[in-house]
């Protein structure tokens, strides 16, 4: 036995120096590649050495798909998407939100699940499933495909140029810069309205009605036409409600704060697109602003012209009173005293 580990010993230490002696030698022959100056010292340049020059390592985790077809699968290599690199787009209460261009040329979105976030992987696999195959008419983003890579779950969705309205009520002035008009604002706050109503038709496995938790700009998609869609309506499903209540303290019904057990509903919902009305019509960012005590003293001190974003221009019409009043309706303080969302669409399709 003493013989055999001996040749093993021995075996290790040919092993080791044979890799030393190979990357002596890889070193030597860049070393002899830097060029020299005048005075004979070595100059220090950017090369464009591929990864052909040097020992290449490929590592591969375990894969394991949570929603999407096999033909999904194989445009969409799990191992491509996990590696490649990423812009950062921003950073959700879910997990970090990423612009990916594959090899192909196209373009997609790819959450990263924050890690600790989710209680259990079968609750993720579950809730992820379950939305994935809803549909969504064009009002909800749908869910491409979802996967495990080395212990990471990541979500694929499509991509959308122009981003969230966040960035487009929010973002910074510029040479492109166009302030969004009120007709533009009034449709995306009807397709606002009528993705939340969609959400709120739907129930569970369990046969309880769906909620959304939190709507809030950075969750509304635009695209091109200025139709839109909502986004992140998985969330409370897969974060606990304490959380997203802590991250969105101006965007929560007021029944969901304080110490007690918090409890999303379809009326907290309510109150939550009320808030969203709001920053549509001021500009002001509901994350800064009481935008419900914002409006309120603007309105004392010089009516409704002092209520609307000025980079709408002079619109102030009827239009926009009803609106503010819709707005109102939602942030009712008592539950019971909130229209339903079906309620809301129409009254905006009424304007």
């Amino acid at each position: 036995m003493l013989l055999n580990v001996l040749q093993s010993l021995l075996i290790y230490m040919v092993m080791a120096t044979f890799v030393l002696a190979l990357v002596v030698l890889i070193c030597n022959t860049v070393r002899k590649n830097h060029p020299k100056s005048s005075d004979g010292k070595e100059t220090t340049l950017m090369t464009t050495m591929t990864p052909s020059s040097l020992l290449e390592v490929k590592v591969t985790f375990p894969i394991k798909v949570i929603f999407g077809d096999i033909t999904v699968a194989k445009k969409y290599d799990p191992s491509e998407l996990a590696q490649i690199p990423k812009t950062r787009l921003g950073e959700g209460t879910l997990g970090t939100l990423f612009k990916v261009v594959l090899g192909c040329g196209s373009v997609t979105t790819i959450r990263k699940i924050r890690e600790g976030m989710i209680g259990s992987a079968g609750a993720l696999e579950t809730w992820v499933s379950f939305f994935g195959g809803m549909k969504g008419d064009g009002l909800l983003l749908p869910i491409y495909f979802s996967f495990w890579y080395g212990g990471e779950a990541f979500i694929l969705y499509e991509y959308f140029i122009l981003g969230s309205l966040e960035e487009l009520l929010h973002g910074s002035e510029g040479i492109q810069f166009t302030p969004l008009s009120w007709g533009i604002r009034r449709r995306i706050a009807l397709y606002a309205a009528q993705a939340v109503a969609l959400i709120h038709s739907r129930a569970t496995q369990n046969a309880e009605p769906l909620t959304c938790g939190v709507i809030k700009a950075s969750n509304i998609l635009i695209r091109v036409d200025f139709s839109a869609c909502l986004s992140s309506y998985e969330t409370p499903y897969l974060v606990p409600p304490e959380m997203i209540v802590k991250r969105n303290p101006g965007r929560v019904a007021p029944e969901l704060k304080g110490h007690h057990r918090k409890t999303f509903t379809q009326k907290s919902d309510v109150y939550s697109f009320g808030i969203l009305l709001l920053e549509l019509i001021t500009g002001q960012r509901a994350s800064m602003t009481n935008l419900r005590a914002y409006v309120n003293e603007r309105k004392v001190k010089g009516g409704l012209n002092c209520v609307y974003d000025k980079k709408m221009g002079d619109v102030v019409n009827e239009n926009v009173a009803g609106m503010v009043e819709i707005a109102w309706i939602c942030l009712s303080c008592k539950p019971q005293g909130r229209p339903s969302m079906v309620d809301v669409v129409r009254m905006i399709q009424s304007l």
